[in-house]
Parts: structure tokens; sequence; C-alpha cells
């Protein structure tokens, strides 16, 4: 017999728990504080420790309310009640609880729920990736007593420390642009918004910022760069189990960023000009390799897979049940010739759409907003930096050339593959503190090297 969530489709809010959010954000505030003002004394990029936090913790609240009160209800309030059934079997029954937390998704780990727990709701409990989310998001309910705000709360702290330690890694390049870079990886909308709450893309953005800064690590071999190895294992263990399709894109360009390091630190012309297209081949080879390696896991994005289930979704698009909410970048088959042919319109899909006047409700006008700004921040910079000094800069900063790869790739991933403008938001939100950086380095470089006007002569 089926038994309902425990929450019966409701998210219960109580009287207390708004004391304990307020209380939540006065203590992570005076904690950021504390670090913020010891270090900001010789580091001016820790001024914006404490705002950074804040836009997270607020959009994580913002998240909650608009799809609580607003859409009532979405995938953030399943897996919520999902993770608060296995919190429930925790204190009514903890062996049974072990036992259905590290078993499967079968009948039988789901008969362990009873009535007084409430049981996970099928089509999370029995699909292999949002199961693992329903997982992931357990720690978070039980820090949050229960409760969806609270827990919440958690949730956009974990992904506040991931693009904390991305933000780092850029100013460790580039200091002198921190302001710049705020912008870019604090403070974007979509990372605040999609990025903060009890949701699948709040983790994976955080394990691929964990990862980016791993592989930086080791592409520098820092001392602890053996230590990262096991922080990159386990953030790209995490998206492979919930959304595989970003290690699609993050093998290829993190080979890139390795080879291209080690590249440029060899001096010999003519040995350079033999070696390095043997090491894309390798690149290339290798890419494939890993692809096909992990194709059991990666599912409809697996090599053999991509292309038709970019068809399949292409042609989805086109039913009446998006209600307009859907793009059409033009017809394709399931050949690379063809796919190819639409990089363009998927890559610009990817990066800037919707655009304003596609948006039809609150969160798309939002969404419509921050693509317009990006937009025009990429005419902006490009139109700022000489293009005889982006192939040094990258020579000098393989980083960006890694940014902005994986941003290009995944843009035309995602722009291929996705139906709708709703996915598309939040599909996107991995790619944009990386691209906006690399448009930020590109707007700081370009007004280091624009001529000042001479002062004008008073008599």
């Amino acid at each position: 017999m089926y038994i309902p969530t425990f929450t019966y489709g409701k998210i219960p809010i109580e009287l207390w728990e708004i004391a304990v959010l307020l209380l939540m954000f006065l203590v992570f505030g005076g904690w950021t504080y504390r670090i913020q003002y010891r270090e900001v004394k010789t580091d001016p990029s820790f001024r914006f420790f404490l705002p950074g936090m804040l836009v997270k913790l607020l959009g994580g609240l913002f998240f909650g309310v608009i799809y609580i009160f607003y859409y009532e209800g979405g995938d953030t309030t399943s897996y919520y009640e999902c993770a608060l059934a296995f919190v429930n079997l925790f204190w009514h029954s903890p062996s049974a609880f072990f036992e259905a937390y590290f078993g499967g998704g079968t009948a039988e780990m789901r008969s362990l729920f009873t009535n007084e727990t409430g049981t996970p709701l099928g089509y999370i409990f029995f699909n292999d990736k949002t199961r693992v989310v329903s997982k992931l998001m357990v720690p978070f309910v039980f820090l949050g007593a229960k409760k969806y705000f609270l827990a919440t709360m958690w949730i956009a702290l974990l992904s506040y420390g991931g693009l904390w330690q991305l933000y780092r890694m850029f100013v460790s390049y580039f200091p002198k642009y921190y302001k710049l870079l705020s912008v870019a990886i604090l403070f974007m909308p979509s990372l605040a918004f999609w990025g903060s709450g009890m949701l699948k893309d709040s983790i994976t953005l955080a394990a691929t910022c964990y990862f980016v800064v791993a592989t930086n690590d080791m592409v520098l071999r820092k001392p602890n760069w053996k230590t990262r190895i096991i922080k990159q294992l386990i953030s790209g263990a995490a998206i492979l189990a919930i959304k595989p399709y970003i290690i699609i894109i993050l093998i290829p360009s993190t080979l890139v960023w390795y080879f291209y390091s080690k590249i440029r630190s060899i001096k010999n012309v003519y040995f350079r000009t033999v070696i390095v297209p043997l090491i894309y081949i390798l690149i290339l080879g290798g890419s494939y390799g890993a692809l096909t390696l992990f194709g059991d896991s990666l599912g409809r994005f697996s090599l053999d897979e991509a292309l038709n289930t970019a068809v399949i979704i292409q042609n989805d698009l086109k039913q009446d049940y998006y209600d307009g909410n859907s793009f059409d970048i033009g017809e394709f088959d399931a050949t690379l010739p063809s796919i190819a042919a639409k990089f363009p319109a998927a890559t610009t899909a990817g990066l800037y759409r919707p655009y304003l006047w596609e948006s039809r409700n609150l969160v798309m006008i939002l969404a419509g907003l921050e693509n317009l700004f990006m937009l025009l921040l990429t005419v902006y910079a490009l139109w700022k930096i000489p293009f005889r000094v982006i192939r040094p800069l990258f020579s000098a900063y393989p980083v960006l050339l890694y940014a902005l790869v994986f941003s290009v790739l995944f843009a035309f991933m995602i722009g291929i593959t996705s139906s709708n403008f709703g996915a598309l938001v939040r599909f996107k939100i991995p790619l944009i503190p990386l691209y906006m950086a690399v448009l930020m380095v590109f707007v700081g470089v370009g007004k280091e090297m624009r001529p000042k006007r001479p002062k004008r002569f008073k008599a």
C-alpha cells in the first residue's frame, strides 16, 4: 500500500523557524565578519566575504519563497520531503535508516519506511540520480531541524564555500581585479537563486567549483596538491552521480588546461611546433577514453546516445505543452556535421537566452536581465581589450583558456540538449562564474592598456 510523504505535499512553516532563521543570519554573519575583519587588513578581496555570503543566504530564501508560495512546489519540495522521510526513519529505526540510506532504489528498501516516517516519492526514490540528490540533502535536513528553510541555509553556505574558493583562486592570479571578479563569481543573480536552494544545481555548482580549484592546485603542484586529488575525485564523483553531462565538458577542458600549462614552459620553438599537435591528439584520445569508460553513468549523454538525445529533445521542444517557453535553434539530425553546424546558435542560446523579450514570468524576466548584462559585457570586453593581447594573455594564464573552453563547450552542450528556458537557466549556472571571470579579466586588462588622456591645461 502506498504511504504518502510525511508532509503530504505541504511545507510546514512555524513561527519559531523564523526566529531561528534570524539567529542563523546573525551567527553566520558574525562568523564571516570576524574572518573578514581579520583578513581584509592584508587582503582587500576579503571585503566581499560577508556581502557574498549574505547574497547566497538571501538567494536561498528567495528561491524557497518563490517555489513554495508562487509555484506551490516543485523538485525542491520533493527532495525535501524525501530527505525528511530519511531523517524520520533515522529517529524511528537507526538500523533501517542505514540500510535504506546505503541501499539501492528497490521496493524492498522503500518498504522500510512507515506511516510514522512517511515514504520517499516514487519518481525520486526509484531514479538513481534523484535518489542520490535526496540522500545528499539528508544531512542538511538534520542540521535544519527538519525544516525546509533552515536546511536551505546550510545548503547555501556549502555552495558559497565553493564559489568563495573559486573567487580566491582567480584573485590569486589577478589581484588587481578583485572587485571585477567579485561581480563575476559572488554576485551574479542566477548563482544566488538557482545555486543556493534545495536543488541538485546547488550541489553540482559547489562540486564544479571545488573540482576547478583542486585542478588548479594540481596544475601548479602546490604543496597540498596530492590532497586536492582526493577533493577532485569526490567532487567529480558527486557530479557524475547527479549531472554526468558536466563531466563530459570538464574532462577535455581539464586536459587542455594541464597540457597547455606544460607546453608554455617549452622554450624550443621547433619542439613546441612538433609536440603541440601530438598533445592535442592525446587530449582527444584521453577524453574519448574517459567518456567511454563512464558511458554507463552518462546515460542519455553518453557518446553513443548524445546525438540521438539532442535530436529527440529538439523535436520535443516544438510540442504545445511548453506554452511558448521553448526555443528553436533549427533542424538537425543525429550526425556530427549536422550538429556541428548548430554550434553558433546552440552556444549563443546556452550563453545568452532567454532574451529579455522571450521572458514570460518573474523568474525568466530576472534571467533575461542577467543574460542581457552578460551579452553587453561580452561586447564591451571584446571592444575594450586589444585582440593582439588575448593570445599572450592565454599563454601567461592557462586558467583563462580553461575557463573559456569550458564555458563555450558547456554552453553548446546545454544549448543543443535543453528543451526549454526553465531548464536552460538552471543548467547554465556552472559556466557563469568561469565565463564572467574571463570577461572581467578582459575588461581589467583593457582598461590598463587604454592610453590615458592628457589633463586639460588651465590658464
